[in-house]
């Protein structure tokens, strides 16, 4: 099945509501026309001064071109607050929130996956951010994930809403290095051959909203951790061990047999 971590695959029409703002146009008509014409400028002011300040004048006449052309900033988005962003803080209690929300189509039955997801001791297996997953309970699991400057964070998640083979919901206790919370929902694809999977995880960057700013614009990007991990995924439950292993990721459980920790 075609990989369809870079676009948004068919969402029933009650997730169309939640998806994060980052994929609309974030610049107005108006501000388009500005980029342009400010393009232009730099431009015509660069090609004349030549020399090194010319060439840096033409590339930031490209950039503005860019934007201008596609209606979208990426240093506008990563310092606004996205709808999601802003109602998760509202609700957490947080002062912000750093959030990413992804989907992607897994070539799998979604018992089968959500079996594997729930089992929480399954994902550092594929999340590369996570160190381990020590399940307490049935409901409550230790977190170690990995944070910057080679240090490591710890929680306690704790399972708030399962409801089998469609949705699990989770959220740190108060005791949290960092405050977080997140889900996966599990929805077959229309022509029934596959599961889309969408996940969101949310945290309260220590920064505050400056911490969220140094996030979206660093390799640490939520986003893109997020559809690394759901692509790691993809892999290792449609691949096959020898497809996994060639592309370095932990080997899948064969057919017949069951990942280690589930049932």
């Amino acid at each position: 099945m075609e990989d369809q971590t870079d676009v948004v695959p068919e969402l029933p029409s009650e997730w169309e509501a939640e998806w994060p703002a980052s994929a609309d146009l974030n610049v107005g008509p108006a501000e388009r026309i500005g980029s342009a014409a400010g393009g232009a400028l730099l431009l015509v002011w660069g090609l004349r001064r030549g020399g090194l300040l010319g060439d840096l004048a033409a590339a930031a006449a490209a950039g503005l071109f860019w934007r201008a052309a596609t209606g979208r900033c990426p240093v506008k988005q990563a310092v606004t607050p996205s709808p999601l962003e802003r109602r998760i803080a509202r609700e957490q209690g947080w002062i912000s929130a750093a959030a990413a929300t992804h989907a992607i189509v897994i070539d799998r039955p979604r018992e089968e996956i959500y079996r594997f997801w729930r089992d929480f001791s399954n994902l550092p297996r594929f999340m590369q951010h996570i160190v381990n997953i020590d399940v307490i309970t049935d409901m409550r699991s230790r977190w170690t994930v990995k944070a910057p400057f080679g240090k490591t964070v710890e929680w306690i998640a704790h399972v708030v809403e399962d409801i089998p083979n469609e949705r699990i919901a989770w959220e740190a206790e108060a005791t949290a290095d960092i405050p977080n919370t997140g889900w996966v929902e599990f929805r077959n694809t229309a022509d029934g051959k596959g599961t889309t999977v969408r996940a969101m995880i949310a945290y309260q960057p220590p920064l505050g909203q400056a911490g969220r700013v140094a996030a979206r614009l660093s390799r640490e990007n939520p986003s893109r951790q997020m559809a690394e991990d759901l692509r790691h995924l993809k892999l290792y439950l449609e691949a096959g061990a020898a497809a996994a292993r060639t592309a370095g990721e932990p080997p899948a459980p064969t057919s017949g047999e069951t990942a280690p920790g589930t049932t």
